[in-house]
């Protein structure tokens, strides 16, 4: 607006300059390169309100000046070129509008978009504030060319702000997850050793009682058969009042190691409390799980073990009595475990050291 003002005042100055002063001619000359080189220079650089085409009105112009012959075709030159910098300085006007409009409602959107992503960061929120008043900022300049400038430069702090929240979500993220694993992994292993007897490092009671449980679960859905067996070591008393809960301790240890060299992998064994304890065989047949727990009763009352307390060294021997079930379609834990505890006690009654199963029972009813 500086530079129309500028224009309309030498306007209205022209016609007092008269045609036989000397030096108009160079003076006016000067004043109207000055005038038309300071306007080049303020033009926008914008394809969309025809710069280029404005720039080259403004050369020929300048190249038509030496031409001219009176102060009065100067003024006409100068008075229809006036005219044609009001309006494009109008054009340039209403498209910085435009273009401001557009900026504001694009700040409006990118701040909306960048608050949500910065929800939980304050640090990181207030540099995106700091940037939303910047980019305001920005939106009342003039020249287009800052504009742009300015922008482009904003957009980098931009894109490096969402860089620098990505970076630290990700090493939180690793942290999290890094310190989830150590929580699950401590977690389990509160868990294992929730279902392990200490003494034996076997499952206990609630570790067989969860086991059962799915036991059953799996035989219902697939039909695939497996057999229940319990175990109590005979004379077990006698043991602790002879050589103190230290022996019996022991025994129950090198039970514990013998069980687990005995069965196979896919067996699941438990001490369910005392000297009582419990296996899932992985056997369909009621006849193969009773050949295989004879030879274990064999196997371990056949050595003479020796436990040392305190110096002295007790040698016993130690045998076992088993009673064995196979799962029924129908069976619950509780009858599975059930008919396996009333074999047991057949066991014990017919001398012990040695395997009762389920059909000692329908035998006994008969």
């Amino acid at each position: 607006m500086k530079l129309l003002r500028r224009l309309s005042w030498e306007r209205r100055k022209t016609p007092s300059i008269l045609p036989h002063e000397d030096g108009w001619r160079n003076a006016l000359l000067e004043l109207s390169r000055t005038l038309l080189t300071l306007l080049q220079q303020y033009r926008y650089e914008l394809e969309e309100i025809q710069s280029r085409q404005f720039s080259e009105e403004i050369d020929k112009l300048k190249m038509a000046l030496p031409g001219i012959e009176s102060p009065e075709e100067l003024d006409d030159s100068r008075r229809a070129f006036y005219e044609c910098s009001i309006q494009h300085l109008k054009n340039e006007r209403k498209y910085l509008e435009e273009r401001e409009a557009e900026l504001k409602s694009m700040i409006a959107v990118l701040s909306e978009a960048i608050a949500s992503i910065s929800a939980g960061n304050e640090s990181y929120h207030n540099r995106i504030m700091q940037t939303t008043q910047t980019l305001g900022q920005i939106s009342q300049l003039e020249d287009i060319r800052k504009i742009r400038s300015s922008l482009a430069e904003e957009v980098q702090h931009l894109k490096q702000a969402v860089r620098e929240k990505q970076s630290k979500e990700r090493e939180q993220h690793s942290q999290l997850s890094d310190s989830v694993e150590s929580l699950q992994s401590k977690l389990q292993t509160a868990i294992n050793r929730s279902l392990r007897d200490p003494l034996t490092d076997l499952y206990n009671r609630q570790g067989w009682d969860q086991e059962l449980v799915e036991a059953c679960r799996g035989a219902a859905v697939t039909g695939k058969l497996f057999a229940v067996a319990l175990v109590d070591v005979d004379n077990f008393k006698k043991i602790n009042d002879s050589g103190g809960h230290q022996v019996g301790d022991l025994i129950l240890k090198k039970l514990a190691e013998q069980f687990r060299n005995s069965l196979r992998a896919e067996d699941f064994i438990a001490r369910l409390g005392g000297d009582e304890f419990a296996i899932v065989f992985q056997i369909s047949q009621l006849a193969k799980a009773e050949r295989r727990l004879d030879r274990l009763c064999r196997d371990i009352a056949k050595p003479t073990y020796n436990c040392a307390v305190d110096g002295k060294d007790f040698y016993l021997k130690i045998s076992i009595s088993i009673g064995l079930s196979l799962y029924r379609p129908g069976d619950n834990p509780e009858s599975l475990f059930r008919r396996a505890d009333e074999a047991l006690y057949v066991a014990k009654g017919s001398g012990k050291s040695r395997v009762a199963t389920e059909s000692s029972l329908d035998a006994k009813s008969a």
